[in-house]
């Protein structure tokens, strides 16, 4: 009876403005609803579990889209133009489903290392009636190996914060891991000339950027990112390393405005971030000349 009911409030305050008493409703329900819930926004439904502590339980709490501003961006950046997008920790498809839906012509590649999030993902491509998805439960770093992935949520703030690790547990899985130069030329995924990559892979992030150079060379490319202490802190000199990354793959570096920053710009923000804060932000690689067309 409570899910019920709740889903009737959810369905109302979505297309709302005024959502404070809906907050009033969720602080009331949050301890009687459980299972799933579906959200319903303008062009896509996602499933969302209250009980659970990940992004498809923020979207609920706040009946909003996750990272709404990078979203819209990729979509005005594959407007009228052949793209392919690859979501590197693609989580419940907070990314992938709504570019997916407002794009069903272009090929989307999900990753992720977490088998259990990777069903949550598939389980909203079925909702949506989605077909130009193609799922991996794959890690995503330089060299193509296996590595322990910790996939037990009890372990972790919420499920985008699954970590690797150096030992098998009983909450370890074994993880299949790829460069994406690799999954290139092992014929596994298939690039268009203009390629957008989406990293959310907490800290993880310059691994897979090392592995992915021959993308970079070849094609038009622009990477979303996270910049956090974790992603510093993968590397003894990441600093210097990220440095010349940029520099070898003559990469620019651009917040979420387009407007052109330089790395130390980065650490200079980081160095002033409350210890209490992980991320100070998502931030774009490119090489590309017309960064706003």
């Amino acid at each position: 009876m409570f899910n019920f009911i709740f889903q009737k409030i959810v369905n109302y305050y979505l297309c709302k403005k005024n959502k404070k008493l809906y907050y009033l409703f969720f602080s009331l329900f949050k301890f009687f609803i459980s299972g799933s819930f579906i959200l319903e926004f303008d062009k896509y439904k996602f499933y969302s579990y209250p009980k659970k502590k990940d992004l498809s339980r923020w979207m609920l709490k706040n009946l909003r889209e996750w990272d709404l501003e990078n979203i819209q961006i990729i979509l005005n950046l594959i407007k009228n133009k052949e793209f392919t997008f690859i979501d590197c920790g693609c989580n419940y498809g907070a990314y992938t489903i709504p570019i997916a839906k407002n794009n069903p012509k272009i090929n989307i590649y999900s990753f992720d290392a977490s088998k259990n999030v990777l069903k949550k993902l598939e389980e909203n491509i079925k909702l949506n009636n989605i077909g130009n998805v193609e799922t991996f439960n794959y890690g995503i770093a330089e060299k193509k190996g296996y590595e322990f992935f910790d996939d037990n949520l009890i372990n972790y703030k919420n499920s985008g914060s699954f970590r690797f690790t150096n030992q098998n547990t009983n909450n370890s899985d074994k993880v299949k891991i790829y460069s994406l130069d690799e999954l290139v030329e092992d014929k596994i995924i298939k690039l268009s000339r203009n390629l957008i990559i989406k990293i959310d892979i907490e800290g993880f992030e310059f691994r897979a950027l090392k592995g992915m150079k021959e993308i970079i060379k070849n094609h038009n490319v622009f990477i979303f990112f996270e910049f956090s202490k974790m992603l510093v802190n993968s590397e003894n000199n990441f600093k210097l390393e990220f440095e010349n990354f940029i520099i070898k793959n003559k990469l620019k570096l651009f917040d979420l405005k387009f407007n052109k920053i330089q790395t130390t710009k980065l650490f200079e923000i980081l160095g002033k971030t409350d210890t209490r804060y992980q991320t100070i932000g998502d931030y774009i690689l490119t090489k590309t000349q017309d960064e706003k067309n």
